[in-house]
């Protein structure tokens, strides 16, 4: 078929390098600017450097248990449980505090949730240091979680907003993808 005394289809295949060499063009151009040695903007930089901060937990453990820990362990490490049962452990080591540690099927701690309440209560810089930004809102309560994936848990911080607030910290294994599927 012809228009104008030009053939379409030879028109839409030069159409189409002539779009495909633009396309390698700006892509070459891109990853030329990338590699060289040309000075990025403060606004560049800090999110290159953001991206490689590997932000590491300051809480790792609770009365010397961790992820992982063996339910023996716990055991001999905290004595005698007021709950012991195949999922886990509660303990009331006083009115201000007391923890809830799960098992998985392995019987290894995956879950450590600790309540506070009183003025021995963790602030939440002793939970994730002073990097971790920590909003507090407008009533007073708190609530921050941070994914430490190269820990292999995540920590969670919860006050309730009060004079004498209750503090629930809880660190948890992150599931591998392997992992959540087995469970659903």
């Amino acid at each position: 078929m012809e228009v104008n005394g030009k053939s379409i289809v030879f028109w839409k295949a030069s159409s189409l390098l002539t779009c495909g060499l633009a396309i390698i063009l700006l892509f070459s151009i891109a990853a030329f600017a990338q590699s060289s040695d040309m000075p990025r903007t403060t606004a560049e930089s800090s999110v290159a450097n953001t991206a490689n901060v590997i932000l590491q937990p300051r809480t790792a453990e609770y009365r010397s248990i961790k992820i992982g820990t063996t339910s023996e362990e716990v055991r001999n490490k905290l004595g005698k449980a007021t709950i012991d049962d195949k999922d886990g452990f509660y303990y009331r080591f006083s009115d201000e505090e007391f923890a809830q540690i799960r098992l998985d099927p392995e019987n290894n701690v995956r879950l450590i949730a600790v309540t506070y309440s009183g003025k021995n209560a963790p602030k939440v810089t002793d939970v994730f240091g002073n990097k971790v930004k920590v909003e507090t809102k407008p009533d007073g309560s708190i609530y921050k979680l941070v994914r430490y994936p190269n820990a292999g848990y995540w920590l969670a911080y919860s006050s309730t907003a009060s004079e004498n607030p209750t503090i629930t910290v809880t660190m948890q294994e992150l599931m591998q993808p392997s992992a959540a599927r087995k469970t659903q």
